[in-house]
């Protein structure tokens, strides 16, 4: 979900031949509802998203890629990685990870700049300088 809450990002990722390997974005009406569809990013041929995030500039954080593809559907052009995308489409950066199979990202810590990564059976964790967004946080116990 974008910050204003006016955009959701779908994850698309199927790894057969020929899947998507996409990331779409639909607005929502003010009561909630999907409308217009339109594509943020391709990944394709490599491995294409699993977890996203998203800071509080809009910016998407994607869990994508692979060191050693998993068949010929696949290839080692998208290295494993976090892949930050603008709202726009444009491939802002990418975090490198130094192993396959990651799977999700999301923000964390007091001030949300604190980013933890799953990727096989690591957790890793970056601080970086724009906080993640949150569509639900939790009242802290008195």
């Amino acid at each position: 979900m974008s910050p204003d809450e006016k955009t959701l990002y779908v994850v698309d990722s199927c790894p057969v031949a020929g899947g998507n390997r996409k990331i779409w974005a639909f607005d929502l009406s003010d009561d909630g509802f999907p409308g217009g569809q339109r594509l943020v990013f391709d990944f394709a041929p490599g491995r294409g998203g699993d977890g996203m995030a998203v800071d509080t500039r809009g910016n998407l954080y994607v869990a994508a890629g692979l060191f050693r593809p998993r068949g010929s559907h696949e290839t080692a052009d998208v290295p494993p990685g976090i892949y930050v995308i603008s709202p726009q489409g444009k491939l802002v950066g990418r975090i490198p990870i130094p192993e396959d199979v990651l799977t999700n990202v999301t923000f964390g810590g007091e001030d949300l700049k604190t980013l933890y990564i799953t990727a096989g059976r690591t957790l890793y964790s970056i601080r970086v300088t724009v906080p993640g967004f949150v569509v639900h946080r939790p009242l802290a116990k008195a």
